[in-house]
């Protein structure tokens, strides 16, 4: 009896022990599943979407120079490049990067004793979140931000609970590829900052404080060590290329002196999310020579242009946000483009020119904080509240699958490059519409994806409420807890990812523009729904050891 009962429990040990991982591989099966009728939206925004397919057929750094060549980070381009040579449509390469994102994040949150039944339901919910049915279809760097920033929290809780010296160098390199991905690269100090925080406040195995602290130092400057070699890698190749110690052509040394300048001619008006207005060009052509060159072409129709977007919205000829855009473009057409010394030369010009004539008092000016922000962001914080309720609210995300495969100003050339990069399917003449193949499963796939987008909301907001009655009861026992407790860490480092681009983003909605920050925010959307679950989960574990309880549903296997 005792040999049975033996026998019995090594099978179910055995059946629990790779039933997570069957578990894990029947997920990634079903999410490909629900998508394999998807393919690369036909984008033609030669800005956005397009300029990220055409950067990667040069692996970046062997594009012809010009305005746009230098304009995003490297990273996300050269991703397409990869796949493009491993012969993986981008579509599935998407999903596959995001999924083993989410794979280590899970990894790490079984280092924190959460249940494997968790982890499922964990894994499902990111996977499945419906936002990435409709990102993940365009060529946009944040499906590849939504992949490894799940991937450096993943390996930061590795390096945290496994104290593991290798976790640390290559979570490293995963923030390497992280900063190079987008232009928000100042938030990652601020996650580093608290996995440090937490690190110190790791229960202490070395026989002083003193060792403590040296021994995560230690860990931290490898993670840190490797993600600046990395960064500077990078910024060597880009100014080997291009002459610009920097990220990309919009945080280059000479355009943010030039685009400072401007934003210190202080006008005798301001508005709200414009940053450089009519008044202080026209000041700006007075002082400098330089600028003044450019005239010509901010007045010509390729130079209005770049006002529609504001004039649509707000009903005046100002640039807004695209005037940075607009600035490269004018600075292009009146032929300063034509290598990066030229480029350059002409923005320093344009910058000392411009402070000079500030420094003399020939113009008026203004305290400049950031050279990305209008000075008077400032004065509009009270619109922040607002902001943060609006951006909020894009985690109600639904989503209906889209029948329309391009732009409808799709031109052959770019219709050509999707097919080549990312491995799209020829696009019909005449025919702009999805054709879903007429078998079961495919239709099966298209509802199951519909019904996805229309009721995660539900169960989102179902999480949210118990979340935050989750947060009510750690608070109340918030004696109980330690902040060097594995799934305490957890919750603070996702809450500080969550937090600091949910404001952030919510700031430049209260200061810079007020659309289209959708898919800003989609990279942290799968990581709340985890947090509100775990959440959830250690308000239950909290109270149960309360009242005298251990067992849980989710560890009965």
């Amino acid at each position: 009896m005792n040999s049975s009962t033996s026998i019995a429990d090594q099978a179910r040990a055995i059946v629990c022990r790779h039933a997570f991982a069957l578990g894990l591989i029947l997920l990634i099966l079903v999410k490909l599943w629900v998508i394999h009728t998807e393919e690369i939206y036909g984008s033609s925004t030669e800005y956005d979407a397009l300029w990220y397919v055409g950067s990667a057929r040069h692996w970046y750094w062997g594009a012809p120079y010009s305005w746009t060549a230098f304009v995003r980070p490297c990273a996300y381009p050269l991703f397409i490049a990869v796949v493009h040579f491993c012969g993986i449509p981008l579509r599935i390469a998407i999903e596959l990067a995001q999924m083993a994102g989410y794979t280590v994040l899970i990894a790490a949150l079984r280092k924190a004793a959460v249940p494997r039944g968790l982890g499922l339901v964990i894994f499902a919910l990111m996977m499945l979140h419906p936002a990435s049915f409709l990102c993940n279809s365009h060529s946009m760097s944040d499906s590849f931000y939504a992949a490894i920033l799940p991937l450096a929290l993943g390996g930061s809780l590795l390096t945290l609970f496994t104290r593991k010296f290798s976790h640390a160098v290559w979570t490293g390199g995963a923030y390497a590829v992280l900063w190079n991905t987008r232009e928000e690269s100042f938030l990652i100090p601020v996650i580093l900052a608290v996995f440090f925080g937490l690190a110190i406040l790791q229960r202490r195995d070395a026989p002083t404080r003193k060792a403590h602290f040296v021994f995560w130092l230690k860990r931290t400057g490898a993670l840190a060590g490797t993600l600046i070699v990395l960064v500077a890698a990078v910024y060597s190749a880009n100014y080997y290329t291009f002459r610009s110690f920097a990220k990309s052509d919009m945080s280059s040394p000479a355009f943010e002196k030039a685009f400072r300048a401007l934003l210190r001619i202080k006008p005798t008006y301001s508005m709200r999310y414009i940053a450089v207005n009519m008044e202080a060009l026209r000041l700006a052509y007075e002082v400098s020579p330089t600028f003044a060159q450019l005239k010509p072409q901010f007045e010509a129709l390729a130079g209005r242009n770049w006002t529609n977007p504001a004039f649509d919205t707000l009903g005046i000829r100002e640039y807004g946000p695209w005037f940075m855009w607009a600035l490269r473009n004018m600075t292009a057409n009146a032929g300063y483009y034509k290598n990066p010394v030229s480029t350059n030369a002409f923005y320093r010009k344009v910058a000392r020119e411009i402070n000079q004539a500030c420094d003399e008092g020939r113009v008026p000016d203004r305290l400049v904080v950031s050279g990305f922000l209008d000075p008077g962001a400032v004065s509009r914080i009270r619109y922040l509240p607002r902001s943060i309720g609006r951006i909020a609210k894009l985690f109600l995300f639904r989503h209906q699958k889209v029948m329309v495969r391009a732009d409808t100003n799709l031109v052959p050339w770019m219709s050509e490059l999707y097919q080549e990069m990312v491995f799209r399917q020829p696009q019909v003449a005449g025919s702009n519409t999805v054709v879903i193949p007429n078998t079961i499963l495919a239709k099966l796939a298209v509802a199951t994806q519909n019904f996805i987008g229309a009721y995660y909301v539900y169960l989102f907001i179902v999480l949210a409420w118990a979340g935050l009655a989750a947060f009510l009861i750690l608070l109340w026992f918030v004696r109980r807890w330690r902040a060097s407790e594995p799934r305490i860490i957890v919750l603070l480092l996702l809450a500080a990812t969550i937090v600091t681009r949910l404001v952030f983003f919510s700031f430049l909605d209260a200061t810079w523009w007020m659309a289209g920050y959708e898919r800003y925010v989609f990279p942290i959307m799968p990581l709340s729904a985890c947090f509100f679950l775990l959440l959830i989960y250690e308000a239950i574990a909290l109270w149960r050891s309360r009242h005298g309880f251990s067992s849980s549903a989710f560890t009965r296997c």
